[in-house]
């Protein structure tokens, strides 16, 4: 009998109000339900009577705006061979003033372990769920957010037409040390092998800011040494993924946090797994608004997970 650790994420929360970043968002959704098996759960937050589910300026009634709701969905999730209709796929639409909690609420009622979502959406009336709504989401959530942003190559139509589903090539993890990071790496580890995809780990440390009356010497061998030692600790951290057989590459940056993480992370098919916060004072590194910096300009999808969003690492005896 082969025991099996349970899959990291089985309810997966999409919210979708059908702009360009919403579409990428479902796209990767759809992909780590079929790696996964999870179940998908649409959801629309209406706030406006020029919403797109509103016809001649006409508020539809609860029950109409959720047959609506779910004959967009039919749509978007066609070029996917779903449809709302399937066992695995649930729609919900609702009305609200501020969608960010009525997300973070439905994502608490059905255990959701995972929320996917956009990060640049429709602008003025029609601005439903995504944009700096994805923020406060992240940092209410009670499980990990995946975000997508909108790229600047993007068309300006709302409907993509045809599936735009994962290519994700390499998971990169910036890493600070903190608590967070084991919370972050054990979604790594659960990640990897799921993609097929090398790993890279990486750590900035930061140029000392010494008055001018400090060798010069003096801090470039301070912070040699820094690196040697964090590139040591990378290296333990990446044990338990190249013990699974994962490709694990190790890179130390000398530099501003978040400019190097940025330009690390922010490629299209590099999908980045880090924590929401980090350390304090001096040794505060990597994490924390370094995430929304991230999240804000990175083309690629970002996994950001908060102290609270832990792995289940409890095995599950399979036949």
């Amino acid at each position: 009998m082969a025991t099996a650790s349970k899959p990291v994420f089985q309810t997966l929360l999409v919210a979708h109000d059908f702009s360009l970043s919403s579409h990428r968002a479902l796209g990767h959704a759809v992909d780590v339900a079929s790696r996964t098996g999870a179940t998908l759960h649409l959801m629309y937050v209406d706030r406006t009577a020029e919403g797109v589910l509103f016809e001649g300026g006409k508020a539809p009634s609860d029950d109409e705006l959720q047959d609506r709701f779910e004959e967009r969905c039919r749509t978007s999730l066609d070029p996917y061979d779903l449809s709302p209709t399937d066992g695995r796929v649930t729609c919900h639409a609702v009305r609200g003033v501020s969608p960010a909690p009525l997300l973070v609420e439905k994502a608490e009622e059905i255990e959701a372990d995972l929320i996917v979502t956009g990060t640049e959406g429709r602008r003025g009336a029609q601005r439903l769920i995504v944009g700096s709504v994805a923020e406060e989401v992240l940092r209410t959530a009670p499980c990990p957010v995946l975000t997508v942003r909108q790229r600047k190559t993007d068309g300006a139509s709302d409907s993509t037409g045809e599936a735009s589903g994962s290519d994700v090539e390499q998971i990169v993890a910036p890493v600070d040390f903190s608590d967070l990071t084991e919370i972050a790496l054990g979604h790594v580890t659960q990640l990897a092998p799921l993609y097929d995809v090398p790993v890279k780990l990486m750590h900035v440390v930061e140029n000392p800011a010494l008055p001018s009356v400090y060798e010069v010497k003096s801090s470039k061998v301070q912070a040699r040494a820094a690196e040697q030692q964090a590139e040591e600790e990378l290296r333990s951290l990446g044990e338990p993924l190249a013990e699974k057989g994962v490709s694990v590459s190790y890179v130390v940056h000398r530099g501003e946090t978040t400019r190097t993480v940025v330009e690390a992370t922010g490629h299209r098919n590099t999908l980045t797994v880090m924590g929401t916060k980090g350390l304090s004072g001096l040794r505060r590194v990597m994490l924390g608004s370094v995430t929304e910096a991230v999240i804000r300009e990175s083309n690629g999808p970002i996994l950001a997970v908060r102290s609270s969003a832990q792995v289940d690492k409890s095995p599950q005896a399979n036949e």
